[in-house]
């Protein structure tokens, strides 16, 4: 059911024709010619649950309504005879001749665009030095073992700075978790990151399984305050005063490194709760690209899937709430909620939209920070991929939570 109701003139596009009705609008994709011209080519097909099927041969391309769109890709084995196929939208890449091409969603719902990545990467690469980002490199599995023992080794660095505390480092496909917390304690979160990965991944069309981080992310949990905030003091130079008003800190380096350092304290629900929304900063962060997603929509995302994995915790539910209290009473959201940085009230806000704008279309949605990651605006890109304004997007959040009158000031 969609929870954000648009303005009329929006409501279409939020339906089945969210995404651009115009394919071509779909930079470096190919057009009816050029799948054509790739039948018969030797391949390797990537699925998006990360699977490989390697040495195949093309066959067809089966088209969707429109000619330059995929519904499904006929392929056969190398040296047999018998064909076979996957459906276009569970592929997630065709490597033809060391040439990658990503299949993306198109105008309709299972129809998928094969897009040149390299050409594709010239475009962003252009648009993101720009405004002075630039695309993550991909790391090698050499330069990733690197990372991971550069991760290890500052680690032990923090574990001198605490002689007292008994840090022990629990390492997972993507993680390494360094707490004094009990052994016992810790699968339950390591699981809970692992499903926010997940949720993430397949909202953002990233296959399951891909590492998106520079070599793992780092956790550095402690059981008390005052070790968190002696090491955000020691290590990250922060105001102990300002640290101790916080549970967690995700922390962004330049070089595509995420920590996040946070306590347990005595609620394990918004421990939880805490550790997912922080870790959500990191992987936007690390998510194709070093262009920064608004503040409004990073916290908004962070809230939402945390509400999504953590189950429990049911703090992102009760800052909605208290957001739309304080609406009741003041009509007036503020001007600094699209600025750098939203109020703390702001969270209930930004949640409740991200969440209605999901539910309504999630493929638009991916899009839309998708092409942020990729250098365009993200009010260009809410009107392309929703058809909406910034402005309108506020008055359907009024009308949603019975203030047709909202405002930002």
């Amino acid at each position: 059911m969609l929870l954000l109701a648009v303005p009329a003139p929006a409501q279409e596009k939020l339906g089945k024709a969210s995404l651009p009705k115009s394919d071509s609008s779909v930079e470096c994709s190919l057009g009816a010619a050029d799948l054509d011209a790739l039948n018969g080519s030797t391949a390797e097909l990537v699925l998006q649950n990360g699977k490989r099927v390697a040495d195949i041969t093309l066959v067809k391309f089966v088209r969707g309504p429109n000619k330059d769109t995929v519904r499904t890709v006929i392929y056969r084995k190398l040296k047999t005879k018998k064909s076979r196929s996957f459906r276009a939208d569970s592929l997630s890449k065709i490597i033809v001749a060391q040439k990658t091409y990503d299949l993306v969603p198109s105008g309709t719902r299972k129809s998928r665009l094969l897009v040149d990545v390299a050409e594709k990467n010239k475009v962003v690469t252009a648009r993101l030095k720009a405004g002075r980002h630039r695309l993550w490199p991909i790391l090698s599995a050499k330069q990733q073992a690197e990372a991971v023992q550069e991760h290890k080794d500052f680690l032990e660095t923090v574990r001198t700075a605490f002689p007292g505390l008994s840090l022990r480092l629990y390492e997972t496909k993507f993680f390494l978790f360094f707490t004094d917390m009990p052994a016992a304690h810790i699968a339950g979160y390591v699981a809970q990151l692992d499903n926010m990965n997940v949720e993430l991944g397949k909202q953002f069309g990233v296959p399951q399984g891909e590492n998106i981080w520079r070599g793992k992310a780092v956790f550095i949990v402690f059981v008390n305050q005052a070790s968190f905030v002696h090491f955000e003091s020691k290590f990250m130079k922060l105001d102990r005063a300002a640290t101790n008003r916080k549970h967690g800190i995700c922390h962004q380096s330049g070089n595509g490194n995420v920590i996040v350092a946070c306590f347990r304290g005595d609620d394990p629900r918004l421990f939880a709760q805490v550790l997912v929304h922080e870790t959500t900063h990191g992987y936007l962060h690390r998510f194709k690209s070093s262009a920064r997603i608004p503040s409004w929509l990073n916290e908004g995302i962070a809230e939402w899937v945390s509400a999504v994995v953590v189950r429990s915790s049911r703090v992102p539910q009760k800052r909605q709430q208290e957001a739309v209290l304080r609406l009741k009473q003041t009509g007036v959201i503020g001007q600094s909620f699209f600025e750098k940085k939203i109020e703390a009230w702001h969270y209930g806000v930004a949640s409740k939209i991200i969440d209605s704008l999901i539910k309504a279309n999630p493929r638009a949605f991916g899009s839309w920070i998708v092409s942020i990651k990729e250098g365009i605006d993200w009010s260009e890109g809410l009107r392309r991929t929703f058809g909406i304004t910034p402005g309108q997007l506020i008055q359907a959040y009024g009308r949603s939570i019975g203030l047709p009158m909202i405002r930002l000031q």
